[in-house]
């Protein structure tokens, strides 16, 4: 078992093209960590990095203490599991996963052992005799999975191991994933383009764009205190809902005013905009499908902005219904209880709930009010 540090880690192309820069992250014994972000983000770049498969350009990598800057892949003790698998198709699946302990020169039953045990833990014992042709995509993982487990790494690196799956086997691979994290007790780093599996699967996430961290933390820290308008628009799915709105005072009361509508702030957030010199300014307001709620059932203005929105588009989830109307020329997409009768077309009132609201900085697009 081993931590990894990563410190200053940069990496450019042909000198000019930066993938990774001044990438700094301590990953602690035992973690799940998930660095998720856009494609070419540079989070595949990171791990392969990580894995010794791509030369840094600049900074130091440890892990378990060792700087393993010019050790090779083999001889950095951790194990990758890549999205195609890349099982061999002559070998059945337990010479597949059998084969690096083979090149080894462990003993027979040693090994023999090792694949039943992991064979076991993963539910594909029956499967041992087969070759890659005759698996499904979803068994195919986990024999990638089991090849990987019977070197016993201190470190498992996982390139989008579950985006060839179907959607009802990620939701299941990703049970096993997890599952398997606890089980082994490993330092697990796994990049994917998927939120939904970083928020469900991560201890903690590494959110990147255009090859820099946006933030590090916790699944539900990053979805209740985004850090700027990038993260908080990533991570959640439907995505937060954005608007630029004025900030404006009245007597002691601060508002955000679009339109002919105004947002009446609870006191720590009006007090933190006035301090900081918001007033008459533009911001960008943010607020989750969830913080939209039905405009009959909370028509008090002191907790929210009941607003007029035009239906045009009902998505039936069966658990919870989206709306997706527009207020005042912009689109906002609304989750409500599936019971509301709504239609294309109809036009209802909707409140948006101040005290969950989110503001940035509409220049720097950082968050003001976290």
């Amino acid at each position: 078992m081993a931590g990894v540090n990563l410190k200053h880690v940069t990496k450019k192309y042909e000198g000019k093209v930066v993938a990774v820069a001044d990438f700094n992250l301590d990953i602690e014994d035992k973690e799940f960590i998930i660095f998720v972000g856009p494609s070419g983000c540079g989070k595949t770049t990171t791990l392969r990095m990580i894995a010794g498969l791509e030369e840094i350009t600049e900074g130091e990598i440890y892990i378990d203490g060792r700087l393993v800057n010019d050790v090779q892949p083999k001889d950095r003790d951790i194990a990758m599991v890549f999205q195609n698998y890349a099982l061999y198709p002559h070998m059945t699946v337990f010479e597949n996963m059998a084969y690096s302990l083979k090149l080894k020169k462990i003993p027979k039953n040693e090994i023999k052992a090792s694949v039943y045990e992991a064979a076991k833990m993963l539910e594909i014992e029956y499967l041992l005799d087969r070759k890659p042709k005759a698996l499904s995509g979803g068994q195919r993982q986990r024999v990638a999975l089991g090849r990987a487990m019977v070197r016993q790494p201190k470190v498992f690196l996982m390139d989008e191991p579950l985006s060839n799956l179907d959607a009802k086997l990620r939701g299941q691979m990703r049970t096993k994933i997890i599952k398997l994290h606890q089980d082994l007790q490993t330092t697990f780093i796994y990049v994917t383009h998927d939120q939904i599996e970083a928020m469900t699967m991560g201890t903690r996430i590494v959110v990147m764009k255009d090859g820099y961290i946006q933030q590090v933390d916790t699944p539900q820290t990053l979805y209740e205190k985004p850090d700027n308008l990038f993260v908080a628009g990533f991570i959640g799915s439907p995505q937060m809902n954005f608007r630029e709105v004025s900030v404006d005072k009245f007597g002691e009361e601060v508002y955000l005013k679009f339109g002919k509508n105004s947002i009446k702030l609870p006191c720590e957030k009006a007090r933190k905009l006035e301090a900081l010199g918001y007033m008459g300014k533009e911001v960008v307001v943010g607020i989750r499908p969830e913080n939209i709620l039905d405009g009959q059932t909370c028509p008090d203005p002191h907790t929210a902005c009941v607003v007029e929105a035009g239906v045009e588009v009902v998505e039936m989830l069966g658990s919870e219904t989206l709306l997706h109307v527009k207020i005042e020329g912009t689109d906002f997409v609304a989750r409500v209880n599936p019971k509301k009768q709504v239609k294309a077309g109809d036009v209802i009132k909707l409140a948006l709930d101040a005290d969950k609201v989110h503001i940035f900085d509409k220049e720097t697009e950082k968050t003001i009010t976290n």
